[in-house]
């Protein structure tokens, strides 16, 4: 994963020099759930953290991509009807693609896809490891939206909804139904994008 970010951040500084291309780094939360594990959420908390590189095309249009270590998964903490415990981290690199568009001088809409790669994962219940489905997807397939507010010249604060297209596992019984083929990750993440 190291030889990943070291070659993004070359990469990265090759571009800033570039005439038109802008780059940075980024971090955040990610707050998650897993869509099909019947806990509602988002009640996982982890961190999102990476670089960026974007290009406008046109005086209001850009495309960004990214290279991200994200955290998601889904927890149920014991509450006054329940001592059961749930937690199941889900960590990814991730390479967003987007298109952005300044619909404000200090404001500006994304969507695009983005391609995963799962590097950890950890189930457990009541405090000792558990699998209550099967084997996770080692790829997970993204479509995010979000919106980005421009705080000073370099540093804009971006909120961000992802959700799986493709499923991350099945689901524990095996059922499949339309378009429920299994357990999807769900991600609203808060992230600071400081451009250098």
């Amino acid at each position: 994963m190291k030889y990943i970010y070291f070659s993004f951040f070359i990469f990265l500084t090759l571009q800033i020099s570039a005439q038109d291309f802008h780059g940075g780094i980024l971090g955040g939360l990610s707050t998650s759930e897993i869509s099909g594990d019947r806990l509602q959420g988002p009640n996982k908390a982890g961190m999102y953290l990476g670089g960026f590189v974007n290009r406008h095309f046109s005086p209001r249009s850009s495309v960004q991509m990214e290279l991200d270590f994200i955290q998601k998964g889904s927890r149920k903490n014991p509450d006054s009807t329940s001592y059961d415990t749930y937690l199941l981290r889900l960590n990814y690199v991730e390479m967003p693609i987007h298109y952005n568009y300044d619909f404000h001088e200090r404001a500006s809409l994304e969507t695009g896809l983005s391609l995963g790669v799962l590097v950890y994962s950890h189930e457990e219940a009541n405090g000792y490891e558990w699998v209550s489905g099967g084997e996770f997807n080692n790829l997970d397939l993204s479509f995010n939206i979000g919106l980005f507010y421009s705080i000073f010249e370099r540093l804009r604060i971006n909120v961000r909804y992802s959700n799986s297209i493709l499923a991350v596992r099945p689901h524990s019984s095996g059922q499949t139904y339309k378009w429920n083929q299994g357990q999807y990750n769900e991600v609203l993440s808060f992230v600071l994008f400081y451009e250098l």
